[in-house]
């Protein structure tokens, strides 16, 4: 910052903690002392607060944002909201003793730190009010959108079950479907069918003895042409999303295996490979319709592939 000297940001940064935390565990609790402001550096938190009919989710925030400033401006003053994270969350911690004689030092910091609380305050207000939202977003984040970079969303009010998604999604992948529909749980009309949220650290590459599963730029997860089917990853993935299917042997080996397949005499049989939702990167489908074919195929438009974080943000009220 302009208004900063180097010694300033030397000490802020001396004084700093980096945090990690487990998904479910609390940054800090409802009613309890301040222990600094929380920068996030990775992962994504909720910030709920307990009421007589149990627990409402104010707001889902990810990486970049900053949580715990209510209780830094108001000395003496509990924590107002729990602060739990989703996924494995990781953040810098800048105790009170650091911080507090920087804003008292910089009252234009103080300042803008004021305008987020008083913005949060009404935003809390707002959505308080209303649990449903809440309750929804705490089934996404049990449906695993806290991990998600991307996810299949399903509005059953407006699907009509002629499993077009799935025979597109067949139709595009070598005829098997990397979605299940009808699979998956359901809150209000909101349906998570069982296809890949390409987690933002996916556990289902964990294990793989050959490295087949790897991310493009763009963030999707997907598996390589040398795969061998051990099945490690859908054993790994928590949400059930890889399918072990039976695949033809040549597209799916480099040269050497082909060779292999074919002195063996078993060019054309088939074998096990794991096989998921690739978000139809690099097919035809996709440069066409500007998405991918399950999405481009429903009649209704009931199906969507989207950032759970911005549909949080959308399904939130203020």
């Amino acid at each position: 910052a302009k208004d900063c000297t180097p010694e300033e940001i030397e000490r802020l940064a001396a004084g700093s903690v980096v945090q990690t935390f487990n998904a479910g565990q609390a940054l800090f609790e409802q009613g309890g002392d301040s222990d600094g402001l929380h920068l996030v550096r990775r992962g994504t938190v909720t910030v709920s607060v307990q009421r007589a009919d149990g627990e409402v989710v104010l707001a889902y925030l990810p990486a970049g944002n900053v949580v715990g400033e209510m209780a830094i401006l108001n000395p003496g003053a509990k924590r107002s909201a729990t602060v739990r994270a989703t996924v494995l969350t990781e953040t810098i911690r800048l105790p009170n003793e650091v911080i507090v004689p920087f804003l008292d030092a910089h009252p234009q910091w103080r300042r803008n730190v004021q305008a987020l609380e008083a913005e949060r305050i009404v935003e809390n207000a707002r959505r308080a009010s209303d649990r449903r939202p809440s309750d929804l977003v705490g089934f996404l984040v049990q449906a695993g959108a806290g991990e998600a970079t991307d996810i299949l969303l399903v509005d059953e009010s407006l699907c009509v079950r002629c499993d077009n998604c799935e025979k597109a999604c067949a139709d595009t992948h070598g005829g098997v479907s990397r979605l299940d529909r009808e699979a998956g749980p359901t809150f209000a009309s909101v349906h998570v069918p069982t296809s890949c949220r390409h987690c933002e650290n996916p556990k289902c590459m964990t294990d793989c003895p050959v490295d087949a599963l790897r991310r493009y730029p763009n963030g999707e997860v997907y598996i390589k042409d040398n795969c061998i089917g051990c099945g490690n990853c859908a054993v790994n993935c928590p949400y059930g999303v890889i399918q072990m299917a039976e695949m033809p042997a040549s597209p799916r080996g480099g040269l050497l295996t082909r060779l292999l397949a074919a002195l063996r005499g078993g060019e054309s049989e088939a074998r096990k490979l794991a096989v998921k939702c690739d978000l139809c990167h690099g097919l035809a489908v996709r440069e066409r319709a500007g998405s991918t074919a399950c999405v481009s195929a429903c009649p209704t438009g009931a199906i969507v592939r989207t950032d759970p974080k911005a549909y949080v943000e959308r399904v939130l009220p203020g």
